[in-house]
Formats: structure tokens, sequence, C-alpha cells
């Protein structure tokens, strides 16, 4: 059943109807990456794509890092800064590279393959096997991921994989400082070419009240997972990002 907009009642064209469902889908979001560490683009950008894409990228990268802030505040005594530095640096080296291969490489069969490639190793990791956290697997991980986020906007399964047995505040709390260095370069590098300015800080603004009432519930969830299930929720997470983008490829395949 499709949503009734409003037309009475708009912000940069999107009907106030559709910005309340991208608050409702951004509090989801914001939820499952408070507690565990990264989710928000895979829970609320599908959703957003389809009431009002104009939230994304720009807008919703401007809200996740107000997200990951807020969790970076909340748990840095938890953050590992040479993991970050490693990370970051790596992530770094392929924003440039990203951007002559998605030029010359079809984007739908690298998210098939990427996709596949993850579900498998979250298959293999359900039935016992560990990716231990070395500074050569990280480097790895956060390389695919910035080629992962910029062509699918979801950049967490890769980095989930090497953090799977990590502690709870230890994932949130490097992940966010991670993923803060690494959406600030994404912004930059869209308003460098004309692809984020004041539009988009204002739209990203409208989420904010998804992202702090996500936030403040996480507190709770963050607490529950961290007693009793943060690896397969980790792992579950990732599972669920990479069906994301294969199913996001199969249907434009299919278009």
């Amino acid at each position: 059943m499709s949503i009734a907009p409003d037309p009475s009642v708009q912000v940069f064209d999107i009907p106030a109807t559709y910005i309340l469902v991208g608050i409702a889908a951004t509090t989801l979001g914001a939820v499952v990456q408070g507690s565990v560490g990264f989710g928000l683009a895979v829970v609320s950008a599908p959703i957003l794509l389809m009431v009002a894409p104009q939230f994304i990228p720009g807008s919703m990268m401007f809200a996740a890092n107000v997200l990951t802030l807020l969790m970076l505040a909340r748990e840095r005594e938890s953050m590992v800064s040479g993991e970050v530095m490693i990370s970051s640096v790596a992530r770094l080296l392929t924003t440039i590279p990203t951007a002559y291969l998605i030029a010359a490489v079809d984007q739908r069969t690298f998210s098939i393959l990427f996709s596949l490639a993850v579900l498998g190793i979250v298959a293999v990791s359900f039935s016992g096997y560990v990716m231990p956290l070395t500074r050569l697997n990280l480097a790895i991980a956060s390389g695919v991921s910035g080629v992962s986020n910029t062509i699918s906007s979801i950049g967490g399964p890769p980095m989930a994989l090497v953090y799977q047995t990590q502690t709870g505040p230890h994932i949130r709390a490097t992940l966010s400082a991670i993923f803060f260095v690494g959406s600030s370069i994404s912004m930059l590098c869209l308003w460098w070419v004309g692809k984020f300015g004041w539009r988009d800080v204002v739209l990203g603004l409208l989420l904010l009240p998804g992202i702090l009432l996500g936030f403040s519930l996480s507190r709770y969830t963050a607490a529950k997972l961290d007693q009793i299930a943060m690896r397969p929720a980790v792992l579950g997470v990732a599972g669920m990002s990479a069906a994301v983008i294969l199913a996001r490829a199969l249907m434009a395949t299919s278009g």
C-alpha cells in the first residue's frame, strides 16, 4: 500500500509525510548501529531511496556522522587509535581508485560478487571460523569497505568480519571513529565535485530526530547485546547488509 503524501507541506520538494517516514527509518537504523557498531545505512537507505532519494548519499552521510560522533563520545575509552589510523589510511587509498573502478567496471557485477562473498564468509563464520583482527586483515577489510561504501553506500560488512570477536564497546567505538573519518572524506569529495552542499546539510538535519532517538534507545539494546550475543548480532547485520546489496543489484539487473 503506498503512502499518500501531503503536497501542501514540503521541504525541498519532499512531502512532509515522506520526511516522517525517513525519520522513522533513521530511528530504526540508529538503534541497530548504536547497538552493533554499524547498520544505519543498510536499514534506512533502502527506505529513503524509495520515498525520498534526495536524502542519498550526502544527507545520509551527514546524519550518520552525527551518530558516529555520539557513539564515539559515549564509548571513547574503548577506541583503539592504532586501528583507526590503519583503517583510515587504507580507506583513503581506495577513494581515488574507486572513482576509476566505477567508470571501468560494471557496478552491478561488483555488487553481486561482493555480496555473495560476504554471505559466504558470514556462513563460514557461523560454522565456527574466525577471521583474526590483524593489521593486514584490517587494512584489507578497510580497503574493501571503502570501495563498497562508494559503490553501494554500505561499507560495514567487511569491517564486521574482522571485528566479529571483539567486545561490543571496542567495536562500536573504533568503528565509529573509522566511519567518521571515512564519511568526512566522502563528503569532502562530493563537495569537491559539486554533489554536496547546504541543501544536503539541511536535509540531514531533518533526519537528526531519528538519529537522536535511535541513539538514546541503543543504550539499552547495546547493553543487552554485550551480555548475550554480540558476535551473532554483528554477523547477522553483516549478512543482512550483503543481502540488501545483492537484492539491489539483482533488481537493477532485471530492470
